[in-house]
């Protein structure tokens, strides 16, 4: 499975964002499924599947990728994702309507879009990822099938 990178969103994907003042991000509450499937995914084989994960999200204007280390590292999960692979709106200045965070995405990744996957719970998210070449799934659950499928 080496070679493959899986991008997550996180609001309704992997979790659910609490917001604050001005739409500001406090913090977020995984799934309870969801440290499960970030470690089978990340982990080496033969425990895991020995991937490289990563977030693509839109974040509220103004948030900062330290804010969402914060909350993810609170949270319990930014451990599984590789830094370089954390990907937000507010930083980036591109959301997930716009083809170009999905090819950014895989730029930073060195790894073809082919060989990415991303997990979102939106359809028109998955609409574009897909436009981009990444394959996608609608739920982290559905992801082991999709890597499954990939060059």
């Amino acid at each position: 499975m080496a070679g493959r990178v899986v991008f997550f969103d996180l609001g309704d994907t992997l979790g659910v964002g609490r917001g604050g003042p001005g739409g500001s991000i406090t913090g977020f509450d995984p799934f309870p499924f969801a440290t499960d499937i970030l470690k089978k995914l990340k982990d080496p084989p033969p425990a895991g599947l020995g991937l490289r994960l990563g977030v693509i999200s839109n974040t509220p204007t103004g948030t900062t990728a330290a804010d969402m280390a914060a909350v993810l590292g609170a949270a319990g999960v930014l451990a599984f994702f590789d830094p370089a692979l954390l990907l937000y709106s507010s930083v980036e200045g591109l959301d997930k309507t716009n083809k170009a965070f999905f090819t950014l995405a895989a730029s930073r990744a060195a790894t073809p879009p082919g060989r990415c996957v991303f997990v979102g719970e939106d359809p028109l998210e998955r609409n574009v990822a897909s436009s981009a070449h990444f394959a996608t799934a609608f739920h982290p659950l559905h992801v082991f099938q999709v890597v499954k499928t990939l060059p």
